[in-house]
This record gives structure tokens, C-alpha cells and sequence, in this order.
């Protein structure tokens, strides 16, 4: 089979007024720019990332790969109407002219552009106008999507992450390949469910190293192995004034008997684990500091703490300075943050020089803790923010945070970079001469991608809410589209 291949992946909060533009697609950070035609072989080969694997497993299986094009960016507002139709240009009249047997899309899923709320479902439209009704389609999603009606009536396969963090990422993709055959055969079309929550969760509490969500995604590998039936289970991406939005159940067989039976099973128990999603009790600043601190007293390694709330993951400016201000304010010792996008403050860093001042840390930005920090502010280090991560949620060949720099006052050193990202790899640090093992405290302005690097390391992981955009509690979101009778946040019983 010739199996055209393609990806298009944002995770928008809606909240965030500004829109996300091209530049965003085209500006590399955690991983590869816009990518096109047949460089797509070479770039993504090796990396964890749903496109290699499946290209990898399809050419195995004898298909034929045609590369179409591939872009992401860091999640933010809602994709620009021009940014999504440029994307959609270097992917719908290629696959009008190649009329492939099958198509592949890595997509997230929980992407909403200025013009459409279900970005990947007006994506898919267009997708089978362009090669008909018999080609099918397979589509890989992020674990946060919010999977709409539409895009399980276009797709003939979905398959989502089961990771959170997304060390599986790729293996989703390599799941598409495997079940092909499946699909294939089931004729005239596969039978096919969906499931949407009656409540919301915070993002926080779909983490997979944490209960009761790793159980959530055993039970989902038992019921697959027990029908047949491939099964997804997506937490959702809260922070998006949408209908579809939050946690649901996707379902893909021969039979539709089958499917609904095991969509239904899996469906009951992410029902019944809604008093243990409520249970989560993040920390307010103030009180985790002084706990990291306690902690910290007796601990051979660092206490970690979770900025959840200006997580770049979920569209954040990863700028604020309320936690940095906490840790000050408590007088903490031996502590690092990061990664602070504040391009100003690195730019200022490298005209002053290793032992030079920065006058001014943060500040500027518009939403919750945008309280500048005033100085001095000693650089410490630098680097042009170019490094390999060892990450097993992301291996690619070089993440690059532009110009970076380590600033300290009293015991709290900042990393302080120019492109917006998570903290996913040690290397953030490391690279620039910060030893993770003598720090006490670390903190990271993320919700959990960053334990698949720093899980290991850490001799506790506290969630801290400090003042922030990407607001912990989606029942604190003001919503103006959702489905009717959906809990903002789940109930504790």
C-alpha cells in the first residue's frame, strides 16, 4: 500500500487571548521545525515522536511511505486562521494529487483555531474530501485530547498516548501501523464508540505515575486483551472553551457489539475513579515552599516542585515570578527554577557577561504573577541553550532554548532561557553547570511532563499553585461553550 504521511499538532487554551501565528510552527525548540516532502524521513528518524514510529512499522510491514508535511508548536492560543491554512495547503492538495491507498496523521487533539473549536475535526473534513471515502484514515492523539464526535466518525482508527508524560508517544503512532491490517479487514468500515466525561479533571491528576490514573491505563491494556477491541482513554486538555471538551473513551473494532461492551467497561471505571481525582490537593506557594524546605532538611536529594499553574505545557508564558519571589521570601537555600522564558533578562545577561548584574527579573507580561523581581541579580552562567536531552519522552538530535543564562540572588538560582519550553530534560540544568544532586530544592514550570526526567531524582514531588494563567481547578475557567451538564471539576462523592 502507498500510505501518505502528515502531522499537524497544537494544544490550545482558549484562554489565552493571544492567537498562535506560523512563526510558532516554524520557530525549533523541543522538537523540529515545519517539515516537508521527503526531509521527513531523515529528520524524524529515531525520534520518540508518532510519525517515526509508524513510518518505521509500515515500511517494515512493505507499505510505501509518501511524506507530506509535519508542524508543532508550543501550546498557546487559539491557531491563527492563517496559520492553519498553511499547514492545510502543504497537506490536502498533496494528497488530491497522490491518492494514496491509506492515510497517517499525527494530530493532538486538542487543537481549536480562531475559526473552527475542533481544529483536528475540520481538519479531517478536509482530509476525506481530498481522498474519498474508501482510503482509510489513522490518526495518533496526545493523552490530553479533547476528542469531539466528529473526529471518531472521519478517523478510522485513533489510537492515544497511554503515558503521562508522553514517553509512549512514538508508540502510539507504531500502534496505527500494527493494527492496519485490522482495520483493513474490518469491512465495510470499523464499528466504532465514543464516551464523553460528565466531569472534568485537572491536568495534574492524569499523570500516569500516580494514582488513579496508571490504573485507569492498566485496566484499559486488560480489557483490550480480553475483547479485541483497541481501546484509547483521553484525560483531556481543561483549559479550552469548547463543547467537546475533557476526559473520554474512543473505541475501534469489527463488531459493534463489541465495541460498545468494552468502551462501555472501560468507561464505568473512569467513572468510578472520580472520588479519587477529587481527592488531589495541590498546595498553595507559600505552604509547599516551606514543606520543600522542611523536607529538604533531611534529604539526600531535591524536592521537586510543580509551578502547574504557568506550565508552558498548557499554553502558559512559563514568565511568572511568584514562586521565585516565595522561594526568596522564605530565604531558601540551594534552590533552582526554571525554565523562566524571559528573553530580555537572557539577552541582558549576555551583554553583562559571567559575574555581571541584571537589574530586573520578569515582569512586563499581562494575567497573574507578572510582578517584576528587582536585582541585582548575579549571572552565574551561560550557554546558547543548545544541548542533547536523555529524556525517554524526547530524544531528539538537539533541543535548543535559544540564548540562557543561570542567575542568582541570595541561595535561588533562575534559568533564565528564549524560547518558550518544559523542562523535560536534566540537561536543562546541566548543561549549564548546575549539579542537580547538591541543589535542595528544584523547581519546574511544569505539570508532569518533567518527571520523565527528573522523576528519579527527586526525594519528593510537591504541585504548587502559584499565581498563573493555566489555572489548576478548570471549575475556576469561565466557560461559555461546554457540553450541558458537564462537573467543572470531579465531585469527591
Amino acid at each position: 500500500m502507498r500510505i501518505a504521511v502528515g502531522g499537524f499538532m497544537h494544544e490550545t487554551n482558549t484562554f489565552v487571548p493571544a492567537p498562535t501565528p506560523w512563526d510558532d510552527f516554524v520557530r525549533a525548540g523541543p522538537w523540529p521545525t515545519v517539515t516537508e516532502g521527503e526531509a521527513i524521513r531523515a529528520t524524524f528518524r529515531g525520534l520518540n515522536l508518532g510519525i517515526a514510529h509508524f513510518m518505521d512499522a509500515a515500511q517494515a510491514a512493505g507499505h510505501a511511505i509518501v511524506p507530506l508535511a509535519w508542524a508543532a508548536a508550543m501550546p498557546g492560543g487559539r491557531v491563527a486562521d492563517d496559520a492553519f491554512e498553511r499547514m492545510a495547503d502543504r497537506l490536502i492538495p498533496a494528497l488530491e494529487r497522490h491518492k494514496p491507498d491509506a492515510v497517517y496523521l499525527e494530530l493532538h487533539g486538542a487543537m481549536a483555531t480562531q475559526s473552527h473549536d475542533d481544529g483536528e475535526g475540520e481538519l479531517l473534513r478536509r482530509v476525506r474530501a481530498a481522498i474519498g471515502p474508501a482510503a482509510p484514515i489513522l490518526v495518533s492523539l496526545d493523552l490530553h485530547a479533547n476528542v469531539s464526535p466528529q473526529m471518531v466518525e472521519l478517523a478510522d482508527f485513533i489510537s492515544s498516548y497511554r503515558t503521562y508524560p508522553h514517553t509512549d508517544w512514538g508508540l502510539a503512532g507504531a500502534r496505527c501501523a500494527e493494527w492496519l491490517p485490522r482495520v483493513l479487514a474490518w469491512k465495510p468500515r470499523a464499528a466504532r464508540a465514543l464516551r464523553q466525561s460528565p466531569f472534568l479533571i485537572p491536568v495534574t491528576t492524569g499523570c500516569t505515575y500516580t494514582e488513579p490514573s496508571g490504573g485507569l491505563y492498566e485496566r484499559l491494556r486488560k480489557i483490550e486483551q480480553q475483547t479485541g477491541v483497541h481501546l484509547s482513554l483521553n484525560m483531556g486538555f481543561p483549559p479550552a472553551d469548547i463543547r467537546d471538551v475533557g476526559p473520554s473513551v474512543t473505541a475501534y473494532g469489527g463488531t459493534q457489539a463489541a465495541v460498545d461492551a468494552a468502551a462501555d467497561a472501560l468507561f464505568s471505571a473512569l467513572l468510578a475513579a472520580e472520588r479519587e481525582f477529587a481527592a488531589h490537593r495541590p498546595l498553595p506557594a507559600a505552604e509547599a515552599v516551606a514543606e520543600a524546605m522542611r523536607i529538604s532538611a533531611s534529604a539526600s536529594r531535591p524536592v521537586v516542585l510543580s509551578d502547574t499553574q504557568d506550565n508552558p505545557g498548557a499554553g502558559a508564558p512559563s514568565n511568572t515570578t511568584g514562586l521565585i519571589a516565595e522561594l526568596l521570601r522564605q530565604r531558601a537555600e540551594r534552590a533552582a527554577l526554571g525554565i523562566m522564558h524571559d528573553p530580555v533578562a537572557a539577552a541582558a545577561a549576555h551583554r553583562a557577561g559571567i559575574g555581571g548584574r541584571v537589574a530586573t527579573l520578569g515582569g512586563g507580561g499581562t494575567g497573574p504573577g507578572q510582578t517584576p523581581l528587582p536585582g541585582p541579580w548575579r549571572v552565574a552562567a551561560l550557554s546558547d541553550g543548545r544541548f542533547r536531552g536523555t529524556s525517554p519522552m524526547l530524544r531528539a538530535a538537539e533541543t535548543n532554548m535559544g540564548a540562557t543564562a543561570l542567575l542568582a540572588q541570595g541561595g535561588v538560582e533562575v534559568l533564565v532561557a528564549s524560547i518558550r519550553q518544559q523542562p523535560i530534560h536534566r540537561e536543562v540544568f546541566t548543561h549549564i553547570g548546575v549539579d542537580l544532586a547538591s541543589r535542595a530544592i528544584v523547581a519546574l514550570k511544569s505539570s508532569a511532563h518533567f518527571r520523565a526526567g527528573f522523576q528519579e531524582i527527586a526525594e519528593q514531588v510537591i504541585v504548587c499553585l502559584a499565581p498563573g494563567v493555566n489555572l489548576e481547578d478548570p471549575g475556576c475557567f469561565a466557560f461559555t461553550k461546554i457540553r450541558p451538564d458537564v462537573r467543572l471539576r470531579p465531585a469527591p462523592g
